[in-house]
């Protein structure tokens, strides 16, 4: 079979060469209308969908809540940070109102804990016995509100701190925490000596805790009208957030900082740094592999030759893909680097075997023929093995390395027939040039590796069974990383922002969510949730109202007396002196000296902390010159200490009166996303640990799931996904090993020769898996699919060794240690260089800022070498021991 389709390959060259001209003209004509065809066409499809197969059970799960409410996996998330709460709270409105009058864009926009409502009605989610130490506390600071509520400069400010401080030692029992007055004070004065701004929560330090509620920090959460047809669908919401955020003064220079993540802005920026690194990595390996190709051919016009012969591949395999597919995403962009890393060694094994037929004084024409009728049969058995192992992922559930595989499998055919018919149409038209000497270092290379692989083939055996049982051992340690945002770039806005929410237990963007027929129904699977100890808290409806409420309403009557009520304008301070100021702050420096201060050790390193501070500040104010900068540190000590205090009084006095809550009076904003028009009630379940931890998160959805099989949400689709892309993997390396064997067997009806590939193929996989283990590289969503790739890129080398060992043996026999002759042939060099070629081109992802991406040129990089030192060493070992006695005995 391979005699024959050698004979038929080399007519079909001996054609492509005399049609060479026109054969390039067509060339040039469809290559240019593919790209045409191309760039006008292929898309980029970046929905979740994308990824795996709608019709894993968990998706229905999924589509089933999506239908009845929104989710957060369709949402952009806009954190806005501030100073304080009040003024994170009046930024995410401001800006959400101004999104919110442009329905074309923004199909809903919410702000949770957001309305008027809960700024009411915050005290009423406190217990009574919460409210009436509330009341205890403001009845004793009471004068300190009355009095700042008309004043709240830093004089008056300072002169009531110190009166406090007096008042503590006097009246211990009624006073504010001083320890919490003493570190506010640091922090103001160390924020003004760094230049920051650092407002003090006034409301922690007299109520010992924030309103419910109250953070610093709020989400936006917005649904855009999104177009995935649209290369990135997010941009363009995206940017207009942030010229948005910008025209508002929502900048951090004003103290607020506004920050986009959830999944879209995710897979956003995500494919922005993927099409930048796959450019980058596409520039890079084709520069690395004309560096090699010169160094191994010798010869520009062959290295010109082969490079043209890849592009066109690469150009036709993108054109296969907009017309097969339609769309590129995030895994199958890799395409590119798959074609040229692996489709430049058809040109390398056809061109060197030339070259060294050339240098015989065989004619062009000849050369060409025998060259393709000694390596063509490999060529497509190398080429059918590759495809292979690229389409065993079409049938798995991880759709988007599926349309990788087709689109990547296709291109591996597409180069062998460009490699046939381009390249020696090339090649025909530069026939009338010299070919270079050989490569120099030849003799080297032959040498160390005969030295290896021959003259001690027993050892290399040896070592190689020891590093496999190695390997085996180390395979425990492996693990899979289902957490996405751990392969995406550190250092991009949305990751950052994710992996903060992630850690932060009030605002998780991974929860669970259970859809129920009822409220009633949501109630008891909520209570049921509860007893779980994964769970921090499970959330339906009826949970947003309070209850003992009539209690409640009563104790916060009384407690409104104690605040007082702002006035109606801003009072203006009066103008006091600088060098008034200056010694007010001293009088308030000398009271916090005060030795009695130290006598409690917590209170007493607070006091040592803000007189250390005030030293510093105070003596900053002598060092200036000029008043006016002396006015302004003053100004900037005076926002820091008592800037928040008017915006927390104002939401205090409000919360003191709340009314009546009841489902009926919740906010339409929160009712329509726990309760639907039909009826359909939802339970929020919210993890008790962080969930970046991957145990606890197992953990955390498989509890739940036990309890609610048909639960779903953000923490159980990434978590699920990650078990499909498992699930994947295993199958098409099984289906890929199996294909391939069983090709190889009936070509070649040899089990000895299969046995042959194959065995230092899979020491090569075996260690290159070990080496993930131990150098800490967790498999992740990108690069898992490494296995399978390495089987068919070792594969060839195999093929390419193993079908010129059986030429040599039929020519040499078995005495004249076939093996020896092997590693002296074209075959070994073009091994080599082919690798070579490979390691480049694929060690270019090394560098990508996407971790997935990076860690799989990393793998690819150790595994290609593996399988470079597998083939080069190991298998002419193997050989030696099958060649006869002459090797030594034993294994």
């Amino acid at each position: 079979m391979e005699d024959r389709l050698g004979r038929i390959l080399a007519a079909w060259v001996d054609a492509a060469q005399h049609r060479a001209r026109a054969i390039l003209v067509w060339t040039g004509v469809v290559t240019v209308a593919l790209l045409g065809y191309a760039a006008l066409s292929l898309g980029v499809n970046m929905h979740h969908t994308a990824i795996l197969d709608d019709d894993l059970p968990f998706w229905k799960h999924y589509h089933e809540f999506a239908d009845v409410f929104p989710i957060l996996d369709e949402a952009l998330l806009v954190v806005v940070d501030a100073d304080t709460a009040t003024e994170a709270r009046d930024a995410a409105l401001l800006l959400a109102d101004n999104l919110a009058q442009r329905p074309e864009a923004y199909k809903d926009v919410y702000v949770p804990g957001g309305d008027e409502f809960f700024e009411r009605n915050a005290l009423l989610y406190l217990s009574v016995e919460e409210i009436e130490d509330l009341s205890d506390h403001l009845a004793s600071v009471q004068p300190l509100l009355a009095s700042v509520s008309q004043d709240a400069s830093l004089g008056n400010m300072a002169v009531l701190l110190e009166d406090g401080i007096r008042q503590a030692r006097e009246h211990p029992e009624v006073s504010v925490d001083l320890s919490l007055i003493f570190d506010s004070l640091s922090r103001a004065a160390k924020a003004v000596l760094e230049g920051s701004s650092a407002p003090i929560s006034w409301t922690e330090m007299i109520l010992r805790k924030d309103l419910p509620g109250d953070s610093a920090r709020r989400v936006v959460v917005l649904e855009p009208v999104f177009d995935y047809d649209h290369m990135l669908p997010g941009y363009r919401a995206m940017k207009d957030v942030r010229q948005t955020a910008v025209a508002l003064g929502l900048t951090p220079e004003n103290g607020v900082n506004v920050r986009i993540t959830g999944n879209v802005a995710l897979n956003t920026e995500e494919m922005m740094g993927v099409v930048y690194g796959a450019a980058l990595a596409i520039g890079s390996s084709l520069a690395l592999v004309a560096l090699i190709l010169s160094v191994a051919l010798r010869a520009w016009h062959l290295v010109v030759s082969v490079l043209i012969t890849l592009l066109v591949s690469l150009f036709w395999t993108t054109g296969f893909a907009t017309a097969a597919v339609g769309h590129i995403n995030l895994l199958s962009i890799c395409f590119a680097v798959l074609v040229i890393g692996l489709g430049v060694d058809f040109g390398i094994h056809l061109v060197m075997r030339y070259t060294e037929l050339m240098r015989a004084r065989v004619s062009h024409g000849e050369a060409l023929q025998e060259a393709t009728r000694n390596v063509g049969g490999s060529l497509v058995l190398c080429a059918a093995t590759t495809a292979m192992s690229f389409f065993v992922f079409i049938p798995t559930d991880y759709k988007a390395v599926g349309e990788l595989g087709m689109i990547a499998g296709v291109g591996m055919l597409i180069s062998l027939i460009c490699t046939l018919t381009v390249l020696p149409a090339l090649l025909s038209i530069w026939s009338e040039r010299s070919v270079g000497t050989p490569w120099r270092g030849a003799l080297w290379f032959e040498r160390v590796v005969i030295t290896a692989a021959s003259n001690h083939s027993r050892a290399v055996r040896w070592c190689a069974l020891v590093l496999a049982l190695a390997s085996v051992l180390a395979l425990p340690t492996l693990r899979f990383d289902h957490n996405v945002a751990n392969m995406r770039d550190p250092d991009t806005e949305s990751v950052q922002v994710f992996n903060e929410l992630v850690a932060e237990s009030d605002t998780p963007p991974w929860t669970m969510d259970v859809l129920a027929p009822d409220l009633a129904t949501a109630n008891a699977a909520a209570a049921a949730l509860r007893e779980l100890d994964v769970v921090e808290r499970a959330v339906t409806l009826a949970d947003y109202v309070p209850t003992g409420q009539e209690e409640k309403l009563e104790l916060l009557l009384e407690l409104g007396y104690f605040v007082p009520e702002p006035p109606a304008e801003k009072p203006q301070p009066s103008k006091v002196p600088l060098a008034n100021q200056i010694a007010t702050l001293r009088a308030l420096q000398v009271s916090i000296r005060a030795p009695w201060l130290a006598d409690d050790a917590a209170r007493g390193e607070s006091a040592d902390s803000a007189v250390r501070y005030l030293d510093r500040f105070l003596g900053r104010l002598e060092r200036l010159e000029q008043k006016t900068q002396q006015e302004a540190e003053l100004k900037a000590f005076e926002r820091s200490l008592t800037g928040a205090l008017p915006g927390q009084l104002q939401s205090l006095w409000i919360a003191t009166d709340p009314s009546p809550v009841t489902l009926e009076t919740l906010p339409e904003s929160l009712s329509r996303r726990m309760l639907s028009p039909e009826g359909f009630a939802r339970v929020e379940i919210l993890p008790a640990e962080d969930l970046s931890d991957n145990a606890a998160h197992e953990t955390f959805v498989d509890t739940v799931k036990s309890i609610v099989p048909e639960a779903t949400g953000s923490a159980v689709t990434i978590l699920e996904f990650g078990r499909a892309v498992v699930r994947s993997f295993r199958q098409a390396l099984a289906m890929a090993l199996t294909a391939v064997a069983l090709l190889l067997f009936l070509l070649w009806r040899r089990l000895d020769d299969m046995v042959l590939v194959l065995l230092p193929l899979g020491l090569a996989l075996l260690v290159t898996t070990a080496s993930a283990a131990v150098i800490g590289i967790p498999f992740n969503f990108a690069n898992i699919i490494v296995l399978p790739l390495l089987l068919g890129i070792g594969v060839d080398s195999g093929i390419h060794l193993v079908h010129r060992h059986r030429v040599t043996v039929d020519t040499l026999g078995h005495a004249e240690a076939p093996e020896r002759a092997l590693l002296e042939t074209s075959t070994a060099q073009a091994v080599f260089f082919s690798a070579l070629t490979t390691m480049a081109s694929f060690g270019s992802l090394s560098f990508s800022d996407h971790v997935g991406f990076a860690t799989l040129g990393q793998l690819l990089l150790l595994g290609v070498a593996f399988v470079l030192l597998a083939n080069l060493i190991v298998l002419p070992a193997l050989l030696a021991r099958r060649g006869g006695p002459a090797s030594g005995d034993g294994l």
